[in-house]
């Protein structure tokens, strides 16, 4: 643990929402950290059973460094909290799929003290359940004296590929990236598609979009679509799109 404590300066890390991604980002970060979780719902035993510790949400906010894993829609309520607490952290981080609302939320909403950096780890507990290393994940900082510490961190101790870029970049890219995947997901799993026999491996393709996706949960799908601020137009360009190619069909 000690060397990794050093890649970063810091050895106490607290996560805010230990739902399906809180409990996987916890498990990759407790041989580095001292970690401790709190969520609304009592998650002593799954913390237990994760390896780090349950406390309350006061604790929690006083480690050094805050992770912000909890929905976008409930994020303003949960920082307004984090500012009113006693203690509050050096650095916090959020891991949310959209960039644009959640530093405007942090930046708004916490005290010019705290250093504030946006993350997005393009993976998840599916995605990552044979690993992490090589995977992607976005950083979006907006004031930190950290970062290259912080790069070095993920880069070298948990083997990620680290990109840097706006918020403003990261929605409009993740506006059809993950926009229009999920959007899509979603309407295979909605009408059933069936494996055929005479599956080609296009139709594969199409079933396995579905699949990978499928253990989502309906927050994040909520957040993806209704949170970014791109979102809206990706999914009107595409209908317009099929409409007119229908159209076509329909007029010979």
């Amino acid at each position: 643990m000690a060397e990794s404590v050093v890649s970063v300066g810091m050895k106490r890390l607290g996560i805010l929402g230990f739902g399906s991604f809180g409990e996987f980002a916890a498990q990759h970060l407790r041989s580095h950290f001292e970690v401790t979780v709190y969520d609304r719902r009592d998650a002593s035993v799954r913390a237990r059973e994760a390896g780090v510790a349950a406390a309350s949400f006061v604790d929690v906010v006083a480690s050094e460094v805050l992770v912000v894993a909890v929905p976008v829609q409930d994020m303003e309520d949960v920082l307004r909290r984090v500012a009113g607490c006693p203690r509050l952290p050096e650095i916090v981080v959020d891991v949310a799929s959209v960039k644009v609302k959640p530093l405007d939320l942090m930046a708004r909403l916490l005290p010019s003290s705290i250093e504030v950096v946006g993350s997005h780890p393009m993976f998840g507990p599916q995605s990552g359940r044979d690993g992490i290393a090589n995977l992607k994940v976005v950083l979006c900082p907006l004031r930190t004296t950290r970062l290259e510490k912080i790069r070095s961190f993920l880069r070298d101790r948990l083997s990620l590929k680290v990109l840097e870029m706006t918020p403003e970049a990261h929605d409009g890219e993740m506006a059809y990236i993950q926009g229009l995947t999920h959007w899509i997901a979603k309407a295979i799993r909605e009408i059933k598609l069936p494996d055929l026999d005479l599956s080609t491996p296009a139709y594969r393709h199409l079933i396995k979009i579905e699949e990978i996706l499928r253990d989502d949960s309906d927050a994040l799908f909520r957040t993806i679509q209704a949170e970014n601020p791109y979102a809206s137009s990706a999914r009107r360009e595409l209908l317009e799109k099929l409409r007119e190619i229908e159209k076509g069909l329909l007029d010979g």
